[in-house]
């Protein structure tokens, strides 16, 4: 006889499952206790520890004391470029966007007016009687009827320049021979304000007669230093790399036994940061060993504190969490491990994490016992920190010491993860900058801007002039005044003649004035730069038929004979360069204003139109 299953032989009843809540179970009728949720049984606690999974042994003890032993160390040392000989000491005065940024700032007919005036205005003040001074002043330093570029004076301008012409001092002109002029006066103990040094090729005129005396003096020193003090401008240690469109600068903290370096190699401008570094050590220079960095170790000991977020989960079973960050709402592809991972640490890890808030200064720390005191907090120069120790006691009484992740290896040829530290030398560094740094910046409209862009129709590369500052020291479109000269001088080719050829030859049809030829060539290493050419355009008005178009932005260097761009600062992506006027408060509430430069990304690949050889067919007059 065959065997019968359970199932076979049993009579087939329903199965009735029921489920209990643990929960507390109040026996008054007022609604107030049971709205209390009170807590009265362990065994409760320990069911919902249970149930919550909190028997599994990860969790240990809390910590609730951090003992550490930080190192601040200052920065005292600014290298412009990649020379350490040129290594200088730093300016606390000012911040670091203005002291890598600024340049020396050109001026022409507005800023030629404005100065002029403020002088006669001194003169009026401070001589009696004024005019025959004045008059003088005009004579040696006028201001010209001619623009010195007509291509960079619209109409505008040439209506302000005769209103101005010959009634005021050139107050551009006259402030290089100002300062040669002081320069040359003694004592020196008397001098007013920091003269710069003038770079100039040729002498400065003399200033008239009747300009060393006491009262002239003094009109003279207010008007040094007034213009002294309207721009902030480098002295001869501008990081502006003209070959790698970029800044490259440093900013050290030297010691007896290393010269540690921030460097910063392909700044494009703007906002300095910690990111905008890493780190490097630089040989020993004069400028290091006179300005040894202050190196202190500062113990601390801190309540740890839990990481907080918006949104993350409550700590405590009955609070709800906050519903303005909903974490459940974000969209995350299966490719996006970033967003994934941050999901999984704020979800699952995110009540594990604790800090110790540690009080760094931009400035130097003299007072162990109060790390936040700075020598001087109107002039910070800023402060590189690490942790030497770390030792954690928790609630068992159990001392930990804590190891920087950086000495933490997971898996050989991995680097450990971090945060805010400073790579470099294929390592990662233990220290944290924190630098003098601005905050709010007014940027005012580009002055002057020009292109960067690869042409493979042609073979080259090409500096789109967009922008140039005009004789009114306002930005010019230089396209429209490209539009407007081709306007003047259009040739609309040949007129058709009946029975006559019905087609003509063109050598060449140029591109816009505003395009600068850069030349592929080749260094004596063999290694391929870009060089500004000039571009020759047919004028029948010239001697030899042709009229030479050079540069005009100041990005460019016109003044210079070469001008060279290493070939990978301009990819097919392009680089766009950009010249502008920043303004902010510094540390002590002063105002500074510089000139500064920003480098970018640019439009890609672009044509110039320029062609060779073509035959066109010649425009027959339309018939009646």
């Amino acid at each position: 006889m065959p065997k019968q299953t359970v199932a076979e032989v049993s009579p087939g009843y329903p199965s009735v499952t029921s489920w209990t809540r643990i929960e507390p179970l109040p026996r008054d009728a007022l609604m107030q206790r049971s709205l209390q949720a009170q807590i009265c049984d362990p065994l409760f606690m320990l069911a919902r520890q249970f149930q919550m999974g909190e028997f599994l042994g990860e969790d240990a003890g809390s910590p609730f004391d951090a003992s550490m032993l930080v190192e601040f160390r200052t920065v005292t040392t600014y290298r412009p470029g990649e020379d350490d000989s040129k290594t200088i000491k730093l300016d606390k005065l000012v911040p670091i966007e203005p002291h890598v940024e600024r340049e020396a700032v050109v001026l022409r007919l507005r800023g030629s007016v404005q100065l002029g005036l403020y002088f006669e205005s001194l003169i009026l003040q401070g001589i009696n009687p004024p005019d025959s001074l004045i008059s003088a002043y005009r004579a040696s330093f006028p201001i010209g009827a001619a623009p010195p570029d007509p291509g960079l004076a619209p109409v505008d301008a040439l209506t302000y320049r005769s209103l101005v012409a010959g009634k005021v001092t050139d107050g551009v002109a006259l402030y290089p021979s100002v300062v040669a002029f002081l320069q040359q006066q003694t004592p020196r103990q008397n001098w007013k304000c920091a003269l710069p040094t003038l770079n100039l090729q040729t002498p400065p005129p003399p200033l008239p007669s009747g300009s060393d005396t006491p009262a002239m003096l003094t009109v003279l020193w207010a008007f040094a230093c007034y213009r002294q003090a309207l721009f902030t401008e480098p002295a001869n240690d501008s990081p502006w790399q003209s070959t790698k469109l970029d800044y490259d600068f440093g900013l050290g903290s030297p010691t007896t036994d290393q010269n540690l370096l921030l460097a910063s190699k392909d700044f494009p401008g703007g906002h300095v940061d910690w990111y905008s570094f890493s780190m490097d050590t630089a040989a020993k220079n004069d400028a290091a060993t006179s300005n040894p960095a202050s190196v202190n170790p500062v113990p601390f000991d801190f309540l740890p504190n839990h990481v907080v977020f918006r949104g993350m989960p409550d700590s405590r079973w009955w609070n709800f969490e906050d519903s303005v960050t909903d974490f459940g709402q974000l969209d995350a592809d299966h490719v996006d491990l970033a967003k994934l991972l941050v999901i999984e640490f704020a979800l699952n890890y995110g009540n594990d994490w604790f800090s110790v808030p540690i009080p760094v200064t931009v400035g130097p720390t003299t007072d162990p016992s109060n790390p936040g005191a700075s020598t001087d907090p109107s002039n910070p120069q800023g402060t590189l920190s690490r942790v030497l120790s770390l030792v954690v006691t928790d609630t068992f009484g159990v001392r930990t010491l804590i190891r920087p992740a950086e000495q933490t290896q997971v898996k050989p040829g991995e680097r450990p993860w971090s945060m805010f530290k400073l790579s470099g030398n294929h390592a990662r560094s233990d220290f944290i900058a924190l630098l003098p740094t601005l905050g709010v910046v007014d940027d005012a409209p580009v002055l002057e801007d020009v292109l960067f862009l690869r042409d493979d129709m042609a073979a080259m590369a090409w500096a789109v002039e967009h922008h140039l500052q005009g004789d009114l020291d306002s930005p010019l479109d230089a396209h429209e005044l490209y539009l407007q000269t081709v306007q003047q001088k259009q040739y609309s080719g040949p007129t058709y003649t009946p029975g006559g050829p019905e087609i003509y030859y063109t050598i060449e049809t140029p591109p816009p004035y505003n395009w600068i030829p850069l030349v592929p060539v080749q260094s004596l290493e063999g290694a391929p730069y870009l060089r500004r050419g000039a571009l020759a355009i047919p004028d029948p008005s010239s001697t030899n038929g042709f009229k030479t178009l050079t540069a005009e932005a100041l990005i460019l260097e016109p003044n210079s004979s070469f001008f060279f761009v290493v070939d990978h600062a301009v990819s097919r992506a392009g680089r766009q360069v950009s010249r502008y006027f920043r303004r902010t408060r510094s540390f002590d509430g002063s105002t500074l204003l510089w000139l500064a430069r920003k480098s970018g990304i640019g439009r890609g690949m672009g044509w110039s139109g320029l062609r060779f050889d073509l035959v066109r067919d010649i425009p027959k007059q339309p018939t009646a």
